[in-house]
């Protein structure tokens, strides 16, 4: 069985291009001027996962609460673990919403999303199964 790769990429590398592709993999879109923090994609295991730190800029935070997820996931639950990544914190958001919604295909989403440090950012997590 072959495995593919692990893709790590903090600031100014986790770029458009890469925010477009967690679009895609995971159906949650971003609104202009948001920025990637973080992203890991762990392409080495049997399921694929990812994980990405993204900020949303204040005056398109609520284009960005428009995504489905909001609307159909579930409220339990918080973002999947991290994937023992060191700036994953999810814990430290204030005025935090938590979904989980099973996507299609056996994968599933689970995002967090409030105020760190005076910024709107959304913690993502994705896999399948």
């Amino acid at each position: 069985m072959r495995f593919g790769e692990d893709v790590e990429l903090s600031g100014d590398q986790f770029d458009q291009v890469k925010l477009d592709e967690v679009s895609k993999i995971t159906g949650v879109q971003f609104p202009e001027g948001s920025k990637g923090l973080e992203y890991f994609y762990l392409g080495s295991g049997i399921d694929d996962a990812l994980v990405a730190k993204v900020q949303i800029p204040d005056d398109q935070v609520e284009a960005f609460l428009s995504n489905s997820v909001f609307q159909v996931g579930s409220e339990e639950g918080g973002p999947l673990n991290g994937l023992g990544k060191a700036w994953w914190d999810p814990s430290s958001l204030t005025e935090r919403v938590d979904r989980r919604q099973e996507l299609p295909n056996a994968q599933f989403l689970e995002l967090s999303c409030g105020r760190e440090k005076g910024q709107f950012v959304v913690y993502i997590g994705w896999m399948t199964s």
